[in-house]
C-alpha cells in the first residue's frame, strides 16, 4: 500500500511526487511512456517556458487555476527549481532555465526523483482505477493524483479513467496550435517570419486580436500570435464561420501606410519580396489606397484549428466544476486528486501552461 499513487510522469507529475517525497511519503508514479518527462523536451521549443513575469489573470480560460497560483506563483517556482539545481533567466518577459534547454529541467527533475527513492514504473498505461484506488487490480494506494496531462503533441486523453464515478469531461480541442488557412492564401510565404497583428472573427464577431511573431506554413500560419488566436478558436467551441485578417503594418494606421506608399513609389522594401508579391496580387488596382487597405486588412479567410498531434495543450479536460480549487481534491471522490492539464484549464503562450502545472502539483502536494 503506497501513500500515494501518481499517474502520469510528466512535469506535473514529477513535482508532485518531490514535493510529498520530501514530506516523506511513500510515492509510486506510473508513466505509459519507456521514460518519465518525454514532453517537457518539447516545451517552448525544446527551451522550456517555465512562467511568465506578467499578470495571469485573463490568461486562462477560466478563474478555477487562480487560487493555486496566486498561493504558488512565480517566486515560489523559481524558488523550487533553484532547489534542484536548475538557475533561471529572465527575457521578454518569461522565465527559462539558464540553458534555455528543456533538457535540463527534465534531468534535474530525474535527479531529485531518483535521489528521493519515488518509485518510477514506466511503460505500463493505467487503464483501471477501482474502488479503493486498485490501479491496474495490482497496485494499491490511500490516495492517487491524476497528472496525465492530454492529447496535446505526443500525450494520451485519460481523462476518462475517472468519468466511470460521475466525473464529466469537456471535450479536448486543440490550443496553442497552427492555424490552416487554404494553401493558396499563403502561396509563396512559406518560412517568413515577422511580427504583425492578427485578427480572428467568429460568425461576424470580433473575437481575438493579437500583435505578436507570426510564421507562415504551406497551408496555414504559425508563431506566438497564432497560438493565442488559436486558444480563443479553441475555447469558442461552436460556431459556423471562422476568419482570420493579417495587419502586416499594426504600428500603422491605414493613412499612414498611404502617404508612405505614395512617398515610395510603391511598397518594395517594406516588406519580404514574397510579401510585397502576394500584396501586389491581392491588390489588383495597384494604387496607394488599394495596396494600403490590402496590407492593414489581409484576408486569409475560412481557418481550423491544426491537427492535436501538433498542439501544445488542448482546451478541455476534466469539468473544473467537480474539483475543489482549493485543494484540487475531487469532490465525487475522497482521496482523489487532479493536476495540470488534466483538468479543462488551458493558458496563453508565454509558460502560463506550466505555471498552472507546476502550482496545482504543489497545492496537492501541499495539501496531502
Amino acid at each position: 500500500m503506497r501513500d500515494v499513487i501518481i499517474i502520469g510522469g510528466g512535469f506535473s507529475g514529477l513535482v508532485a511526487g518531490i514535493i510529498l517525497a520530501r514530506k516523506g511519503k511513500t510515492i509510486t508514479i506510473i508513466e505509459k511512456n519507456d521514460r518519465i518527462g518525454k514532453k517537457i523536451l518539447a516545451t517552448g521549443n525544446g527551451k522550456c517556458n517555465l512562467a511568465s513575469v506578467g499578470e495571469v489573470k485573463g490568461k486562462y480560460n477560466n478563474g478555477f487555476p487562480f487560487y493555486a497560483i496566486e498561493k504558488y506563483g512565480l517566486e515560489d517556482e523559481k524558488e523550487f527549481f533553484m532547489s534542484i539545481g536548475v538557475p533561471l533567466r529572465e527575457r521578454d518577459g518569461r522565465v527559462y532555465p539558464y540553458s534555455e534547454d528543456a533538457g535540463t529541467v527534465l534531468n534535474a527533475l530525474r535527479r531529485e526523483i531518483e535521489k528521493l527513492n519515488v518509485e518510477v514504473i514506466t511503460g505500463e498505461e493505467v487503464t483501471s482505477i477501482e474502488s479503493g484506488f486498485l490501479i491496474n487490480k495490482k497496485y494499491r494506494a490511500k490516495k492517487v493524483i491524476l497528472a496525465t496531462g492530454s492529447n496535446a503533441t505526443m500525450g494520451s486523453f485519460s481523462a476518462d479513467l475517472i468519468n466511470k464515478f460521475g466525473h464529466k469531461i469537456i471535450a479536448p480541442n486543440p490550443a496553442l496550435v497552427p492555424i490552416l488557412t487554404a494553401p493558396e492564401v499563403v502561396k509563396g510565404l512559406r518560412g517568413i517570419r515577422a511580427r504583425m497583428g492578427l485578427t480572428l472573427t467568429i460568425d461576424g464577431n470580433v473575437t481575438r486580436q493579437v500583435i505578436d511573431e507570426v510564421l507562415f506554413k504551406d497551408n496555414g500560419i504559425s508563431g506566438t500570435a497564432t497560438f493565442n488566436l488559436s486558444v480563443a478558436l479553441a475555447r469558442a467551441r461552436k460556431y459556423n464561420s471562422a476568419r482570420v485578417k493579417i495587419d502586416f503594418m499594426p504600428e500603422y494606421s491605414l493613412e499612414e501606410i498611404i502617404e508612405l506608399i505614395k512617398k515610395s513609389s510603391g511598397i518594395n522594401g517594406f516588406f519580404h519580396k514574397e510579401i510585397v508579391t502576394c500584396l501586389q496580387r491581392v491588390s489588383k488596382e495597384g494604387s496607394a489606397y488599394s495596396l494600403a487597405y490590402a496590407i492593414k486588412n489581409y484576408d486569409l479567410g475560412e481557418v481550423k484549428l491544426g491537427a492535436i498531434t501538433l498542439a501544445q495543450v488542448v482546451s478541455g479536460g476534466l469539468d473544473t466544476e467537480q474539483f475543489d480549487s482549493v485543494t484540487l481534491e475531487s469532490k465525487l471522490i475522497n482521496g482523489l486528486y487532479a493536476t495540470g492539464e488534466v483538468l479543462d484549464v488551458d493558458g496563453e503562450c508565454g509558460g502560463y501552461n506550466l505555471m498552472w502545472a507546476y502550482a496545482s502539483a504543489r497545492l496537492v502536494g501541499d495539501t496531502i
